[in-house]
């Protein structure tokens, strides 16, 4: 059964113990984070026993560290899973990885394409395994949407969209969210989603031509982005401009030859099918969130290293490529060649 250290106790820490709560060979055996309070039984943002979505368990017994060199020298685990802000992706991983560890990292993989090199070039020199939390890849909507059009039932896909509207995030420690220097704002935190699920769908374009909202520390808090491929259009957008009432939506929507498929987690059903003969129907979904089901693949095929769809390195490289790419079209308000 691996044992992880999860590092980083902000929002998606919480939601990485939730889910191992629910795993039955995975178990949590060390956690780190700069700020005590983050680990105090009577905290409530993390508390002793951390309540999400129904599921309860007891973090009292678990180590608790402050300092990462000392975490990682005392032990005790096999994976170091990185919930840290992104501008802390790299420097952490590859001190993990270079301390023997295996390493579960949180999207993005990094800022910039150096720090995704300095990451792929770590795990290639230890050896070690290294995932990604790309969690698009593993959602179930996207999931069964993606078998549908590779199975080519429905023939080939003519247009494709992707959406993503949120409120800004205020609630990150120390503001890093609203910070593009420490997050690269809502188009590479945010919308690199959908960038990394284009990836994955279509795999790299031959040119993109994106238009966003510029804020005043350079980046952008919405973007919106035409991918060009030889027989093929696609388009993403995503941000976070919009109101609290509002709250958050993500959204794709698919034209093939004998099929529209609509994927909208504001309605119900999720996914719906509009056949070119017969009627629309809903496609029906497994339980579970894409969280569960990405660290359920690490910590279930750790051992044999045969992994059902591992995000890897190099894959989350790409997709920071690309993200990153969109960005500067943005900023120089022209089309660029990949």
């Amino acid at each position: 059964m691996p044992k992880i250290a999860v590092i980083g106790l902000g929002f998606m820490g919480r939601v990485h113990l939730r889910n191992y709560a629910l795993l039955p060979n995975a178990k949590v055996a060390a956690l780190y984070d700069v700020r005590p309070e983050a680990m105090n039984p009577n905290c409530p943002e993390t508390a002793g026993n951390i309540a999400a979505g129904g599921v309860t368990f007891d973090l009292a017994s678990v180590p608790h560290f402050t300092d990462y060199e000392k975490m990682l020298a005392a032990g005790g685990f096999d994976v170091v899973d990185i919930c840290l802000p992104t501008y802390l992706h790299a420097e952490y991983a590859v001190r993990a990885l270079d301390a023997g560890y295996h390493v579960f990292c949180e999207k993005p993989l990094a800022m910039t394409n150096s720090e995704t090199r300095q990451i792929v070039d770590a795990v290639k020199k230890t050896g070690n395994h290294f995932g990604v939390g790309h969690c698009l890849r593993y959602w179930p909507a996207y999931r069964e949407v993606k078998r549908l059009i590779d199975g080519g039932r429905f023939g080939c896909v003519r247009y494709a969209e992707f959406a993503r509207f949120s409120l800004p995030p205020i609630w990150g420690w120390d503001g890093w969210l609203m910070d593009s220097r420490r997050s690269g704002g809502a188009a590479l935190d945010l919308h690199v989603h959908d960038v990394d699920m284009v990836l994955h769908l279509f795999g790299m374009p031959q040119a993109v031509r994106s238009r966003g909202v510029r804020e005043k520390d350079g980046g952008f808090s919405h973007i919106t982005t035409l991918y060009k491929y030889p027989d093929l259009d696609v388009t993403s957008t995503g941000g976070w401009l919009c109101t609290a009432s509002f709250g958050f939506d993500m959204r794709a929507f698919f034209v093939l030859e004998k099929a529209t498929i609509e994927i909208d987690f504001a309605k119900s059903p999720i996914v719906m099918i509009y056949p070119q003969e017969g009627e629309k129907y809903p496609l029906d979904l497994p339980a579970g969130d894409g969280y569960y089901y990405e660290l359920k693949d690490f910590t279930d095929n750790l051992e044999t290293g045969e992994f059902e769809n591992l995000v890897t390195a190099e894959s989350a490289a790409e997709t920071i490529r690309l993200a990153l790419l969109e960005i500067e079209s943005a900023h120089q308000e022209k089309e660029l060649r990949v």
